[in-house]
């Protein structure tokens, strides 16, 4: 079989909402299928990726750059110049595939790419979407609506990482979407993450995410600020690096936080971080599925998350963490309250936690995506 997998995530590192489509790729690698892999310059020196192509995949790179500059626009008005997305079809094209996935950043990525859609619907190759992160209200006119169930409806299957956002694309677009289901990220824990309770008396909170605005930490450092004395002592963990990083350490300055915050930068064993922290808290103001959420739970910590994305998958509120109605200050400020004051039960939660987790990770998931 001749596989195509496309990321449109064209302006980060390899990152998690690539572990979907990695996963599946290295095992249709391993049943002996042939691959194309189209990605950015950013994500194609990841070992993973090296490894792909070092086994025989075929490698396209995408301009990671964004809109055109205004020569270019020129250039391609004069006909001097190939349209957008002409490399990537002519790379489709020699390559035969009998598959195309793609591995979208947002739900609505093809909206950007009408000329790749329209050779696939000319072509009749099978094509399944992959959608990581769905925006709860996002802006589309009517004419890209109808461009997206165009699409939607002629995918062999829809596959997204959470409940929510399925239930969120279906209203946007008012339709059913039949060709729809849900599929579980791959997660990087392992049994041997699991740590002891921490001993330390003080609570320590923990954040995992890359640092950018989407994320919402100075959300949690705004209502941490607001509560104030109305919460007993405790510690924040910050565990990553991103392009929010120098603005996250202004507001923790600022808000008179500096003592209780600590910049950890990014730890890749999950074992150090939870042989530290008591609870980990996911602000999110819009996402697909934190996979830090599932991962607290099985290394047996509880978990306070905003309800976006696919917090509402994992978390049972009050037996195996908290959940925060909206991503505002004063919903989450309650929501602190609310854990803090159940602190003495965490240990118990962390532990039910890890059992609701187990029984629901789906570890192989990833295979239906070849199926």
């Amino acid at each position: 079989m001749r596989i195509a997998f496309i990321s449109t995530i064209l302006n980060f590192p390899w990152g998690g909402a690539d572990t979907l489509w990695t996963n599946a790729a290295e095992a249709a690698a391993q049943r002996g299928d042939r691959l194309l892999l189209s990605v950015s310059p950013a994500v194609v020196a990841h070992p993973r990726i090296a490894a792909l192509a070092g086994a025989g995949a075929e490698i396209f790179l995408r301009d990671p750059s964004g809109a055109p500059s205004f020569g270019a626009r020129v250039r391609r008005k004069l006909g001097l110049a190939a349209p957008p997305d002409a490399g990537l079809i002519a790379a489709l094209q020699s390559f035969r595939p009998d598959l195309v996935i793609f591995s979208q950043g947002g739900t609505y990525d093809l909206v950007l790419h009408p000329r790749l859609a329209a050779w696939l619907r000319a072509t009749g190759v099978k094509y399944r979407i992959i959608a990581n992160w769905q925006q709860e209200h996002p802006r589309l006119t009517e004419p890209e609506l109808a461009f997206i169930r165009e699409v939607f409806t002629a995918a062999d299957s829809l596959n997204f990482v959470s409940t929510r956002n399925l239930a969120v694309t279906r209203r946007h677009l008012d339709r059913p979407l039949p060709n729809a289901r849900v599929i579980q990220n791959p997660l990087r824990w392992r049994p041997a993450d699991v740590s002891p309770w921490p001993a330390e008396p003080v609570p320590q909170l923990a954040t995992v995410s890359r640092l950018d605005e989407g994320k919402g930490l100075q959300l949690l450092l705004a209502a941490l600020t607001e509560a104030g004395s109305s919460l007993p002592d405790w510690r924040l963990n910050i565990y990553g690096q991103g392009p929010h990083e120098a603005r996250l350490r202004e507001i923790t300055a600022q808000s008179g936080l500096g003592e209780r915050v600590r910049f950890r930068g990014y730890v890749k064993e999950l074992r150090a971080i939870w042989a530290e922290n008591h609870l980990l808290v996911s602000p999110a103001l819009e996402d697909g599925v934190p996979m830090t959420i599932p991962e607290a739970m099985l290394c047996q910590r509880p978990v306070l998350a905003t309800r976006v994305g696919g917090a509402e998958d994992w978390i049972e509120p009050g037996r195996t963490g908290f959940l925060c109605s909206v991503p505002e200050v004063i919903p989450l400020k309650a929501s602190l309250r609310e854990a803090f004051a159940g602190r003495a039960r965490w240990e118990a939660m962390g532990q039910a936690a890890a059992v609701a987790a187990a029984s629901r990770y789906m570890g192989g998931d990833h295979l239906q995506l070849l199926a």
